[in-house]
């Protein structure tokens, strides 16, 4: 009997505890440079339809394809009007306190530093880092993005790590575009992954 008791009493310390560390982490800050200190406005805008007027005809040899990227370009221009220096507006839009990366489909799976992770959102919340494609990949990575243990939103990293997908996709999170990386994001991507995976 006594020995049930204590038993009990034990279990309910362990989860006492746990519970209890679990909320002493503390939400993830976006201290690291944001796009909207790095460019005017009008940088991001010549940026933005420069990237657009380098695609190039459609199939047919049209420029329906064009006319597209312009479209949305200028749906990209006007939300980030909207939500310019709005801490919430940055991926993932939500509180997280951890950020774990998984190589898939059997690979490694770690948690990203403070530093790894501020590098990380930097480079896919800023809209410069991204040119118009439309892509089809396989994931190669997964990135979870956690709250008291709990996954609060998910993307995933494929094409030789040059494309990133959100859940879900466009428009929900515009400045990503439709997720290919340009090769000056591409390059600090890779040398991060490089760095995890060590």
């Amino acid at each position: 009997m006594t020995t049930t008791k204590q038993i009990i009493i034990l279990t309910l310390t362990i989860l006492v505890a746990s519970c209890s560390s679990r909320t002493d982490k503390k939400d993830f800050e976006h201290n690291y440079s944001k796009y909207w200190d790095k460019y005017t406005d009008q940088q991001l805008i010549d940026t933005l339809f420069s990237d657009t007027l380098n695609v190039g005809p459609d199939n047919e040899g049209g420029w329906t394809t064009r006319e597209f990227y312009i479209n949305t370009t200028k749906q990209l221009i006007a939300d980030l009007q909207d939500d310019k220096n709005k801490v919430d507006s940055l991926y993932p839009m939500t509180a997280f306190d951890e950020l774990t990366i998984k190589k898939m489909p059997i690979g490694f799976s770690k948690t990203l530093t403070n530093e790894q992770t501020a590098k990380f959102l930097e480079i896919i919340n800023n809209p410069v880092s991204f040119d118009w494609a439309e892509t089809t990949y396989e994931p190669e990575y997964k990135v979870k993005f956690l709250k008291n243990s709990k996954t609060v939103a998910k993307l995933t990293i494929g094409a030789d790590k040059s494309i990133i997908k959100t859940e879900p996709d466009w428009p929900n999170y515009k400045k990503m575009k439709f997720g290919r990386l340009k090769s000056e994001a591409y390059n600090e991507l890779t040398k991060l992954l490089n760095e995890v995976e060590q």
